[in-house]
């Protein structure tokens, strides 16, 4: 990236710092670090493939950092790589929503499969103190599935 085009994003990033400040916060709310946030955020403000070097001159984060960041962002579905000129240019997915309704879905299956089978040992009988255990367990399952199932009926 030429100096000019750093300089030109250092002014965007410098004018939508509120932006960037609110995502990061948003991004944090989703459990990701504040460095992963940080870089998504400023990601987001950029809109443009980015390789770790000028990440690293945006976000002031060491380049192994990066890596791990954007890395972990690209398993969760938030963030692209591709190879450009023997490097690594990453960028945002603009339809994060997709992902993280996806990890919303995966939580639903999850918790379901696991009350079924808590349900199954239950009906079956348990000693007394396990069965106190199952069912406090069962009702934590089921305060937890409601959470994804209304993102999910959204």
């Amino acid at each position: 990236m030429a100096a000019k085009e750093l300089g030109n994003y250092k002014r965007i990033l410098e004018e939508l710092e509120p932006v960037v400040e609110g995502l990061k916060r948003l991004i944090t709310l989703l459990g990701l670090p504040a460095s992963y946030s940080h870089t998504l955020a400023i990601m987001y403000v950029t809109r443009e493939q980015l390789m770790i070097d000028e990440l690293s001159q945006l976000t002031g984060y060491a380049r192994t950092t990066l890596f791990t960041c954007t890395n972990t962002l690209g398993r969760l579905g938030l963030v692209n790589k591709r190879k450009v000129c023997w490097k690594y240019a990453y960028a945002p997915l603009f339809k994060p929503s997709r992902a993280i309704m996806s990890r919303f879905h995966e939580v639903l299956e999850k918790c379901k499969a696991t009350n079924k089978d808590l349900e199954e040992i239950h009906r079956g009988g348990l000693k007394s103190d396990n069965e106190d255990r199952a069912r406090k367990i069962l009702e934590d399952l089921t305060e937890i599935e409601k959470v994804p199932s209304k993102m999910v009926s959204k």
